[in-house]
């Protein structure tokens, strides 16, 4: 059986700290999620950090040690321990590299806690997010950790969202694994697949529920969340580029050697996009292939390597 965290974790006992009645409460839950995350020990001693790739709306971020946000700006260096709250109707991208090739996206009216200390990158108190990963390194896993669950996954595109109390994890591409988390605080070692076009429940200090279809709404919204990203990444390549210019008549860029409205090539690149999503979606089973979806909620006994 796949163990998450070292075996030595089982010993932080939060629960003599925590009396039950408290722990039932989701405000006391998020408190001690907090604190084993802060006496845990670090997997890995390779720091780095993120950077904001791009946002709108009111996005704020705490640095450590700071009480104080300060106002969200594009390319915003983000640091371990660094704390961001969303806004409603805002949002905030952050790359994990300097290509944006592995994102995630913060919605509105959430909060986050960016930890890129070798087992998890980032803590969701509250929320949603959503991980496009395109270029992950060998042997690097994404992971998310809420109050009821951690998420991982090494490629595709996934969520999650929850509120203190549950969460819930959906995929719309690839798959990915979640496990739920024991009443003193410690991630349970069963791992639950989360297979294309799925989605799990997991209440506070319960196991993964089973794999429920994902909304055909979700799935539809987030296709053209990667669409908008595609087309966000090739302004940014081009805003790079020594190519890149002004001329009258509007901005232009350099695209496969000529010279282009810079309007008319993203709406070009989008309708591109959008065929090739649809064409590639026919003939395949919501569960990404050949593999069957778990949905009797047994636990997976496969692997994946931590970073």
């Amino acid at each position: 059986m796949l163990r998450i965290f070292p075996k030595n974790w089982k010993k932080l006992r939060l629960a003599s700290m925590f009396p039950r009645d408290m722990m039932k409460n989701s405000f006391f839950g998020i408190l001690a999620f907090l604190f084993f995350i802060s006496i845990a020990p670090v997997v890995s001693a390779e720091t780095t950090s993120a950077f904001v790739f791009s946002f709108k709306g009111d996005v704020k971020i705490v640095p450590v040690g700071s009480n104080i946000g300060v106002k969200c700006e594009k390319g915003m260096v983000v640091n371990p321990n660094d704390w961001i709250k969303t806004g409603p109707a805002s949002e905030v991208t952050l790359s994990f590299d300097e290509n944006a090739d592995n994102v995630i996206k913060v919605q509105e009216s959430s909060l986050i806690i960016l930890k890129m200390d070798g087992y998890v990158k980032m803590q969701l108190l509250k929320g949603e997010l959503y991980a496009i990963l395109e270029d992950v390194k060998k042997d690097e896993v994404f992971r998310v950790m809420t109050p009821s669950v951690v998420a991982e996954s090494t490629s595709a595109g996934w969520g999650v969202s929850g509120d203190g109390t549950y969460t819930k994890t959906v995929v719309i591409d690839g798959q990915a694994y979640v496990c739920g988390i024991n009443k003193d605080g410690t991630p349970s070692e069963k791992k639950y697949q989360v297979g294309s076009g799925y989605q799990r429940k997991t209440a506070l200090y319960k196991d993964p529920g089973a794999q429920e279809e994902a909304p055909q709404e979700v799935v539809s919204w987030f296709k053209e969340q990667v669409i908008a990203h595609h087309l966000e990444k090739e302004i940014y390549k081009k805003t790079k580029s020594e190519n890149s210019a002004k001329v009258s008549g509007g901005d232009v860029i350099i695209a496969d050697g000529e010279k282009v409205n810079i309007v008319d090539y993203i709406y070009k690149k989008r309708l591109e996009n959008m065929s090739r999503a649809g064409t590639s979606a026919e003939g395949k089973s919501p569960s990404g292939g050949s593999e069957t979806p778990d949905k009797s909620g047994q636990e997976t006994k496969k692997t994946t390597k931590a970073v």
